[in-house]
Parts: structure tokens; sequence; C-alpha cells
């Protein structure tokens, strides 16, 4: 693990950008729940970055961060908190054959697009992730038997307590099923080294067809999702388990349990957090006691939640 010390930055930096304020956030979740916070700056530089963090901790504030914002419930409450989108974070550097730096705020198709032109292999399973890469590492996302784990090498993390920037290497970030060691609360993703390698460009792009039609076919790909609901439990579909247990088209408000996939919570109008959370306790249960088994979910909590709620989580 190495380490950086940030020099020559200052709030100042933050007249170059916009800061909103009560700012109606429901668009950037791609679940469209119902959700406004505080204050909202999207930087462009890491410079940029750091020096919102270092604003909001004058502020005494709590710091969000959102990238694709395909696994992440927004609070419905007003969220009193400085968020932080990184999404203007997308660069990628080339430092060697089939080596590259890449930016947090990248969305992984349009990165998967990139390294096909390249006939680079390794990200093909990004292609119907609408998530940023420094989400999709957090979580350690994946489809069709690949993951993030497979492709990562190193990534510049930024400590939210002293300003630090710490290369961590793949061991650091101990790599499970949808997780890692990184946490959101603690530490902020500023860009990753990813590592592939080169094969053919037609049988890349044959695969990344493949996949395509069997998403399309399979989720409910134009609906306001946060993607897959919960984690599959060892050697089980979530999606089966809940549609076994009866729970396809369960409804709370405007959230329900998706007809094409169960294990996908769509919101069909107005939908908020408070909806979300009763419908995902009230599955966990009908599959709890038809099927004696615990889902948790995947998707990343962001503001504030009742205690209750956040029992979903445990």
């Amino acid at each position: 693990m190495l380490l950086f010390l940030i020099i020559g930055f200052s709030v100042e930096t933050l007249s170059q950008m916009e800061i909103l304020q009560d700012y109606d956030i429901t668009n950037l979740s791609t679940l469209r729940v119902r959700a406004k916070v505080s204050y909202f700056v999207e930087p462009e530089t890491i410079g940029e970055l750091i020096s919102a963090v270092s604003l909001a901790k004058e502020k005494n504030l709590k710091t969000y961060f959102l990238g694709g914002g395909s696994n992440s419930l927004l609070s419905s409450r007003n969220i009193d908190a400085f968020l932080i989108s990184t999404l203007k974070l997308d660069f990628i550097n080339e430092l060697d054959d089939g080596l590259f730096e890449v930016g947090a705020g990248l969305k992984m198709p349009r990165f998967c697009g990139k390294m096909i032109h390249k006939s680079l292999t390794g990200v093909e399973f990004m292609v119907g992730i609408p998530g940023s890469i420094g989400g999709g590492i957090i979580m350690n996302a994946g489809a069709h038997g690949r993951e993030f784990a497979q492709v990562f090498v190193s990534a510049k993390v930024l400590d939210l307590d002293t300003l630090e920037i710490k290369e961590l290497d793949f061991q650091d970030l101990n790599f499970k099923y949808r997780s890692s060691s990184i946490n959101p609360d603690k530490q902020c993703i500023l860009s990753a080294v990813l590592k592939l390698e080169y094969s053919d460009k037609d049988k890349i792009r044959e695969t990344v067809a493949h996949y395509n039609a069997s998403r399309t076919t399979s989720q409910p790909l134009k609906a306001w999702t946060c993607g897959c609901t919960f984690k599959n439990p060892d050697k089980f579909s979530a999606g089966k388990l809940i549609q076994e247990s009866g729970g396809k088209l369960m409804q709370i408000g405007d959230l329900r349990v998706s007809n094409v996939h169960a294990n996908f919570f769509e919101n069909i109008g107005a939908g908020s957090s408070i909806d979300f959370c009763n419908l995902v306790s009230q599955i966990q249960g009908l599959v709890k006691q038809e099927k004696n088994i615990k889902l948790s979910p995947e998707v990343r909590p962001i503001g504030e939640f009742t205690e209750e709620e956040l029992k979903i989580w445990l």
C-alpha cells in the first residue's frame, strides 16, 4: 500500500464549481425514488473533489458519493449532507499494453465499448451494468460469471478523515462475492488500474451481443430499478426464491416486484425509499418463511433511514 500526501489545494477551488443547495436528486439514481440533498457538487478533477470533501468537513456535514446510481438507494427523507458526484472523473489513461488507469466516474458500458475497439477482453460483463467503475469496485460487481476482482490491479483511494490518497492493491481490497473492504463512509475511490488481455475483436463483439440479448429477454431494462435487489445466496438464485415463495408482483406504493425478473424491484411512478424498504422487508420475511433463507440486499443506502429500515441490511 502506497501513501500520497495531498498539498496545494484549498476550498477556493470550489469557486470553479457550482454548488447546488436543496437539490432534487431524484433523477440521479436508476431507481428514481424521490430524494433531495442539502448540497450537491460534481467536481471535474481530483483536486476539486478533495476541496469539496474539505468544505463538507468544515460545515460538519456527512459526505456521500454517487456514481452511476445503479446500486444506490437514496433516502426520500431530505438528506442533510454533501453529495458529491464522481461522474466527471471519467478519464482513461493507457499505462501499458492492456493496462489502464480508469477514473472512478467512468460508466462501465462506456469502458467496455472502448476496450472492444482496442480488441481487449475481460470486461464484457460490464456492458449491461449502468454503474460506474468506482461503484463496481466497491461491490465487486459482476455478471455472466465474471467480476471486477478478475481484472483489478490497484486503486487510488481518498481517506475521508485525513484527506490522504492511498494506493491499494488487490490484496488490500479483500474481494468477496459482491463486496470489498472499501468502506464508502470512510473512503472514496478516485481511480483504478485494470488489466485486460488481447483477443479477437469479432469474438469479443459476439460475446457482448450474447450478453445484451440475454439481458433484454430476462431483465426489465426499460423500468426504473436499482438492478438486482438481493445478493444470490450460496447455490441459490434470489429471483427464483422470491418467485417460488409467491413474491412476484407484490407491490407497496409505487414499488413492485418485476414480472420479468423477481430480483428486480420496479418504481412505476413516484415511489419512495420508504416503499422500497417496506417491500424488501416483506419479501425477506416471505422467503424466510417459505425457504428458511435470509436474503441480503445488494443496494447501498444513502441518507437517513429509520432503525427499522436499517434492519433489512442486517
